[in-house]
């Protein structure tokens, strides 16, 4: 019995790992990691394939968002709020016009101030009206193109101030608040207020290409300016001039009237005196004006127009030319005309 006790004795002191020393201690961590890599997944991924499989998803990804996004936008062709966010973030054109692109949002948002309109009159789902009012977005953000073409060969640009004044000027005319103008222009045109600042830019920016652009009413303006001087009337000018000009013998507006400045200069300017020529927030020419009499509420004038005609008649002639190229081809409606 004292033979066997002492055999196991020995035998458990031999099972006992033997002790660690500097000598010993590479041999006790092969070990231990020996050990570990007999539990190690056995089918692992080498690095290289992991990086490509991980290529091929996101390139499969990528793949599948731009044809749901092509569909959506050029198949489809949804104006939704989301479709309009997602132009904003992604600059997609919709057409172009002299090597121009046409923003897609400023369609989008051009037919979202077009159909709160007919929403407010209660015809957003009569379908011609829909198709209208599209193509008409559709011609306004072709405009915007081409304007910006022009603008950037011409050195034309509108800065912030204009339009903040352009802004702060529409305000005060409404007799509104900062707070009320956003909500009018929410309510009316669908327009958040910083979307309304790029409409008005864009419309600030359309006014100084149309009177840069248009050299024949330039031209006559020199010549309106040399007969006046001459001591001729306004009638005596427009009878010379014929249909190049226009002439209203007579008007009487309240002098609180809002037409871009020529009620202000009319007040300005003392009765029977021709005014300077004016080029109106706005208008779609120059004007002169003269004063003929006046009382506390309103004033009566003359006023002789040079119209502006050029740029119209190009865009005019570019669409019925077929010089635009468009992405989203939408549905002609028969009440459509060119250039509207």
């Amino acid at each position: 019995m004292l033979k066997k006790t002492t055999k196991v004795k020995k035998k458990d002191k031999r099972s006992l790992p033997s002790r660690i020393t500097n000598d010993t201690v590479a041999e006790h961590r092969e070990k231990v990691l020996a050990g570990g890599r007999k539990h190690k997944y056995p089918i692992q991924y080498s690095k290289h394939k992991l990086v490509w499989n991980t290529i091929f998803i996101s390139i499969a990804g990528l793949v599948t968002v731009i044809v749901l996004l092509y569909l959506q936008l050029y198949v489809w062709k949804d104006t939704s709020d989301l479709a309009y966010r997602i132009t904003k973030i992604l600059p997609l054109p919709a057409g172009s016009v002299e090597g121009e692109f046409v923003r897609y949002s400023d369609y989008l948002l051009y037919n979202r101030g077009n159909m709160a309109v007919l929403k407010t009159q209660g015809q957003d789902q009569a379908g011609d009206k829909v198709a209208f009012q599209r193509q008409r977005a559709m011609n306004q953000a072709v405009q915007d193109a081409y304007v910006r073409k022009l603008a950037r060969e011409r050195g034309i640009s509108v800065d912030d101030r204009k339009v903040d004044e352009e802004m702060d000027r529409q305000q005060k005319d409404a007799g509104l608040s900062k707070e009320a103008y956003r909500s009018a222009v929410k309510d009316m045109i669908g327009w958040s207020l910083d979307e309304a600042r790029d409409g008005i830019r864009a419309s600030l920016l359309r006014w100084e290409v149309s009177f840069a652009v248009d050299e024949a009413a330039a031209n006559l303006v020199k010549e309106v300016e040399t007969q006046l001087k001459a001591g001729k009337s306004l009638t005596d000018v427009a009878a010379a001039l014929g249909e190049r000009v226009q002439v209203m013998p007579e008007t009487v507006v309240p002098k609180t009237n809002k037409d871009g400045g020529l009620t202000e200069v009319a007040i300005r300017t003392a009765d029977g005196t021709i005014s300077g020529v004016i080029k109106p927030l706005g208008g779609d020419g120059y004007y002169f004006v003269q004063p003929r009499s006046r009382d506390n509420g309103s004033i009566t004038y003359s006023y002789l127009k040079i119209p502006l005609t050029t740029f119209k008649a190009n865009f005019d002639k570019l669409i019925n030319d077929k010089k635009v190229t468009y992405y989203v081809h939408l549905d002609q409606p028969a009440e459509q005309k060119s250039g509207e």
